[in-house]
């Protein structure tokens, strides 16, 4: 589905219409998630369903739906605690399968693209969110976080408030990083990851950056006032 991602977005064209998933028996707590922001191009899709369709607001996802963004789009998703999922263009993920555990994340696969994961400070459980790149699993707790997988498979993790953990996916010996405030971690195709390094800031990012972290300042995220 990675793969497949890539080439999709960029011949995307036409959008129908999509009514909202109906909730299932047996959800984690943390779903269905809601869309709750909603600007340019985006999709849905609903486990089982022969296509994607077009996003609309309140449409809500459970395991095995996914979203995406396509030239131009914006998409946010927001659990049932409060916590969210940020797509910027391009960008496209899943809820995983399975019901977590008691003290169990709630998973999502991000197949490609750059996805800001915002979680309350003190979330617990199934209100934490764990995201699966492929090379890396990027679990996150209190904080304001940047997840963005390139053209390659590599992997940049960016925590600009708070801390997430960054864990090897297999394929290379087990290893794990604790990330905090203003740092970054960069993951290669096969797993293995870098250096623990201070928090870069790309300036054709500035503005995707700042709006997450105005979002994060004015919610219950704990994050700080945007660098200007």
């Amino acid at each position: 589905m990675r793969s497949v991602f890539a080439a999709t977005v960029l011949g995307a064209c036409g959008i129908a219409v999509l009514a909202p998933a109906a909730p299932v028996a047996a959800q984690p707590k943390e779903l269905p998630a809601k869309v709750v922001t909603l600007s340019g191009q985006a999709e849905t899709y609903q486990k089982g369903a022969p296509k994607w369709e077009p996003a609309k607001l309140r449409a809500e996802l459970v395991q095995g739906d996914g979203a995406r963004t396509l030239s131009g789009g914006r998409l946010v998703l927001m659990t049932t605690s409060g916590q969210a999922l940020r797509l910027a263009q391009f960008t496209q993920v899943f809820f995983k399968d399975g019901e977590p555990g008691a003290g169990e994340p709630t998973r999502v696969r991000l197949d490609g693209g750059w996805l800001w994961v915002a979680v309350a400070p003190g979330a617990t459980g199934s209100a934490r969110i764990e995201v699966d790149t492929g090379p890396s699993i990027v679990t996150v707790r209190g904080s304001g976080v940047g997840i963005r997988i390139s053209r390659d498979g590599s992997v940049l993790v960016r925590v600009y408030h708070g801390t997430a953990v960054c864990a090897g996916s297999g394929g290379q010996p087990a290893w794990e990083r604790s990330l905090t405030d203003d740092q970054e971690l960069s993951v290669s195709p096969a797993g293995a990851a870098g250096e623990t390094r201070g928090l870069s800031r790309e300036k054709g990012d500035a503005d995707w950056v700042r709006w997450n972290e105005e979002q994060d300042h004015a919610g219950p995220y704990g994050g700080k006032p945007p660098k200007k």
